[in-house]
């Protein structure tokens, strides 16, 4: 059989647009502000704070801090290498493990463990990793490409036993990554200064 068509081609160096991706510290304060108005109005009997799924106290925001912390730790990698064909593609993550499947006829490859389960495949322009870990723990990470194929969106989803689930958005934009005998060095005068193994005279890298 022929392989699946490729959806979008990620392939490339991706290096993380931290203006664009959210902040987690940002998110959290943004999610207890609201979750306050929202006790503050039931406590009125304003109807208008709707029905709440979790209840507002220190235990729950804590689990809740728990899980934005640990999406925060797996999504924390500052630069992406992706190798991609018709028939697989590997993203190696920086100081992290490699997230890797197998495209088999359009249909999502499913691996299953000691340590849990994960399925991934496209759905329709986007690519899908889904983990199951031990304790309740699921992972997705949703990856697309921009239409002028510049830009990265990974969009990681956790949830965690008695906690609503948290969503963290990352972005990168592709770099060409400098030959290997170069050698980089930040100075407060003259910024990043870069330099041959063989070269004598540094180079002013672009900012």
């Amino acid at each position: 059989m022929l392989p699946a068509p490729i959806v979008s081609d990620l392939s490339g160096h991706w290096e993380m647009d931290y203006g664009r991706s959210d902040n987690v510290d940002q998110k959290l304060q943004s999610m207890y502000r609201e979750w306050r108005r929202m006790a503050e109005r039931r406590a009125r009997g304003d109807n208008r704070a709707g029905p709440m799924n979790v209840a507002i106290d220190s235990n729950s925001f804590r689990r809740t801090v728990d899980v934005a912390r640990f999406a925060d730790l797996i999504t924390s990698s500052q630069i992406l290498d992706i190798e991609q064909t018709d028939d697989d593609i590997a993203i190696q993550r920086e100081n992290d493990y490699t997230l890797s499947c197998v495209f088999d006829d359009g249909e999502p490859e499913i691996l299953i463990d000691e340590l849990g389960s994960e399925i991934c495949g496209w759905d329709a322009h986007q690519l899908v990793f889904r983990t199951r870990l031990p304790d309740d723990i699921d992972i997705q990470h949703r990856i697309s490409l921009s239409d002028e194929g510049d830009r990265l969106h990974i969009a990681t989803r956790v949830d965690g036993p008695r906690s609503p689930p948290f969503t963290i958005n990352r972005f990168y934009f592709r770099f060409d990554p400098l030959p290997e005998d170069y050698s980089c060095e930040y100075t407060l005068s003259r910024g990043n200064v870069c330099q041959t193994g063989a070269a004598s005279d540094p180079v002013e890298a672009a900012e």
